[in-house]
């Protein structure tokens, strides 16, 4: 059963600001574990301005990615190694003839590979009270999902291009939100598939809070680190994540996170029981 809507009907808005400064954005929201949407704070940044499917073909290099399609958390799902260049022109022919398509590129260091473009975004209001940030990009086409899941940043997820559904949930319906026992790296994942919802296994969860909100290019997310979200592209869509740590998470939580990440791929912890293993 799909309670997508149903869930959506009984969620309550985020708190929406318009502009934001970091002192602010500290005292508010990130010392207090607060959701916030920063609504067309991205709409000056270069990457609001100029990212299209166009744009990345136009880059110099090209890489190796890996895509998933589906529901990256609740499907029985894998990365797959695809050509970032390939991906994009199979994603632009989909797109152009009213193709079915269901990659995304997901969590793609896209400043690793194209160092040059990180002056196209501008997370200060965020970086000025962390040690180390990932940030990653998501490319795909609509209705690709994330399920629910928990990451162990905080993140500052910015809308670019198309638009987003997040439904968020708070760390006081940890229980409820039924944990997986899957390994993932940086977050947890739930067993919950609103998408193929079954009450007996869940009886508990339609009784959780949820908040939701439709992102548009150009409005920036604070998802407090450990707060369950789903993510659902309602277009065509490019966003980009932030995941940041200060220095104590740096030498407590992201360097345990590494071992555990370690020890993992080298089949001492939850082999094959995951949710990152790469398809043959």
């Amino acid at each position: 059963m799909n309670i997508v809507s149903e869930i959506l009907d009984q969620s309550q808005p985020i708190e929406e600001v318009s502009s934001i400064d970091a002192a602010a954005f500290k005292k508010n929201y990130f010392k207090k574990k607060k959701p916030v949407i920063i609504k067309g704070l991205a709409n000056t940044w270069e990457s609001t301005k100029k990212w299209n499917l166009d744009f990345f073909l136009g880059l110099e290099d090209d890489k190796d990615v890996y895509l998933l399609s589906d529901n990256f958390i609740q499907d029985d799902n894998r990365y797959r190694k695809a050509s970032f260049k390939d991906y994009i022109k199979q994603l632009k022919d989909a797109e152009e003839n009213d193709k079915n398509f269901k990659d995304y590129l997901t969590t793609l260091d896209i400043f690793e590979y194209y160092p040059n473009l990180k002056s196209h975004i501008d997370f200060s209001f965020f970086e000025k009270h962390t040690k180390v940030n990932d940030i990653t990009a998501w490319i795909g086409p609509a209705n690709t999902i994330s399920g629910f899941h928990a990451d162990t940043a905080n993140n500052v997820y910015a809308q670019i291009k198309g638009r987003k559904m997040f439904i968020i949930c708070s760390t006081k319906f940890n229980k409820t939100m039924y944990p997986s026992s899957k390994h993932i790296y940086g977050a947890v994942a739930s067993d919950v598939d609103i998408n193929n919802f079954e009450k007996d296994r869940f009886p508990e969860f339609k009784n959780n809070d949820f908040m939701s909100v439709i992102l548009e290019p150009g409005d920036v997310l604070f998802v407090p680190q450990n707060w369950w979200h789903y993510v659902q592209a309602l277009d065509p869509s490019i966003s980009i994540s932030n995941f940041g740590y200060t220095k104590f998470e740096v030498y407590s939580l992201k360097f345990k996170e590494r071992i555990i990440q370690s020890l993992h791929k080298r089949g001492y912890y939850k082999a094959n029981h995951c949710f990152c293993c790469e398809k043959n």
